[in-house]
C-alpha cells in the first residue's frame, strides 16, 4: 500500500516552472546626462565677423552667485571700432560746425544786403516821385529806371536771404541726423562691448557647453561662432536626466515609462525615474555614427538628499514588463 501511494505521488507531481524570460525589452539601455531644468544659457554674442574668442571663463563646476562674471570674450576689435567711430564723430562734428558757421556768416551778409537794397529802394522811390516838369525828361527817365532796378535788387536780396535761410535749416537738419546716426552707432558698439562680459543671472554651477559638431567642450582661448552655447549656469534645485534614444529603439518606448537610472559618479546606486517627454524629430550625433537620435527627458523620482550635479553621465534602463514562458515539468 505504501509503495502504491509513493508511485502515485511521483507520477502526479507535475509543476509549472518558468523556462525563461523573453529578452524583447531587456536590452534597452540609453545614454544620458544630468541637466538642470532651470539653467541660464550663455551664448557667443553678436560680432561683425560672426565669431569671438573666449578670453576668460570660470573653471567648470565653479559655484557662482547672481552678478558674478562668468565669461569674457575678446572685445579688442570692437573697442577699436568704437574708438574709430568716436574719432569719426568728432571729425564730422567739427566739419558740421565749420559749415554752419560759414552759412551763418553768409546769412548775416544776405540780411545786411537786403537792408541796403531796401534803403536804396526808398531813395529811388523818392526820386521817382519828383515831377517830370521839375527835373527834366532825361533825369526823370533815369529816376524811373533806377527805381525799377532798386525794386529788382530788393527782390534778388530777398530771394538770396530765403535761399540762405533754407540752406541753414537744411544743414541744421542734416547735422541733427548725422549726430543721431553717430550716437546710435556708438551706442551699438558700446552695447556690443558690454555684451562681451557676461554675468550670472542666477546662482548655480558653471557647466561648459559642447561644440555641436564634434561634441568637445569649449575651453578658455577657443574661438567660437556666434550663437553657439558655451556655458550654462545650472540651478541644482530642478534636475532631470536627458537621454538619447536611437531611432531603432524609438518605437519600443513611450512617454510615461518607468526607468532605472545608474550614475557613473555614484556607482552601485540605482535611482528611479519616469520618461517625461521625447522629441518629435531626431538629430544625428556624429560621434555615435550616422543614426538618428531622439532626445528624451527623464524626471527623477528618488533623488532627494543626493548631491547630484549637472553634467553627470548616466545610463537609463526602462523598467518594461517581461514576458514569461512557462513549461510543465515533472518532479
Amino acid at each position: 500500500m505504501m509503495q502504491l501511494n509513493t508511485r502515485h505521488l511521483l507520477l502526479s507531481a507535475w509543476l509549472l516552472l518558468p523556462l525563461g524570460a523573453s529578452a524583447q525589452n531587456s536590452d534597452l539601455l540609453f545614454t544620458g546626462e544630468v541637466f538642470s531644468q532651470q539653467a541660464q544659457e550663455i551664448f557667443v554674442p553678436l560680432t561683425n565677423n560672426w565669431q569671438a574668442r573666449i578670453s576668460m571663463m570660470l573653471p567648470e563646476g565653479t559655484q557662482v552667485e547672481r552678478g558674478d562674471v562668468v565669461v569674457e570674450f575678446d572685445g579688442s576689435e570692437v573697442a577699436r571700432q568704437l574708438e574709430q567711430q568716436l574719432v569719426s564723430q568728432r571729425t564730422e562734428q567739427a566739419k558740421t560746425e565749420r559749415d554752419i558757421a560759414k552759412i551763418e556768416k553768409e546769412l548775416i551778409e544776405a540780411e545786411f544786403r537786403l537792408k541796403q537794397t531796401r534803403v536804396s529802394l526808398e531813395l529811388a522811390a523818392l526820386k521817382a516821385d519828383l515831377p517830370k516838369g521839375l527835373i527834366g525828361g532825361l533825369e526823370y527817365s533815369e529816376n524811373i529806371l533806377d527805381h525799377e532796378k532798386a525794386i529788382k535788387a530788393v527782390e534778388d536780396a530777398e530771394e538770396l536771404l530765403n535761399d540762405k535761410q533754407q540752406s541753414a535749416r537744411e544743414r541744421e537738419r542734416q547735422a541733427a541726423l548725422d549726430r543721431k546716426k553717430g550716437e546710435s552707432q556708438i551706442e551699438i558698439w558700446n552695447q556690443m562691448l558690454e555684451s562681451f562680459v557676461i554675468k550670472a543671472a542666477q546662482p548655480g554651477f558653471v557647466i561648459y557647453g559642447k561644440h555641436p559638431w564634434n561634441r568637445t567642450k569649449f575651453q578658455e582661448g577657443d574661438t567660437v561662432r556666434t550663437s553657439f552655447r558655451v556655458v550654462q549656469i545650472a540651478d541644482t534645485s530642478e534636475l532631470a536626466v536627458r537621454v538619447w534614444i536611437n531611432s531603432i529603439d524609438r518605437p519600443r518606448i513611450k512617454t510615461g515609462t518607468a526607468v532605472n537610472i545608474m550614475l557613473d559618479a555614484l556607482p552601485g546606486l540605482e535611482l528611479e525615474g519616469r520618461l517625461e517627454s521625447v522629441s518629435d524629430s531626431g538629430a544625428k550625433r556624429p560621434e555615435w555614427g550616422k543614426a538618428l537620435y531622439y532626445e528624451g527627458v527623464v524626471l527623477l523620482e528618488t533623488a532627494s538628499g543626493l548631491q547630484l550635479l549637472p553634467g553627470m553621465s548616466a545610463l537609463v534602463e526602462p523598467r518594461l514588463g517581461k514576458n514569461i514562458t512557462w513549461v510543465l515539468c515533472v518532479v
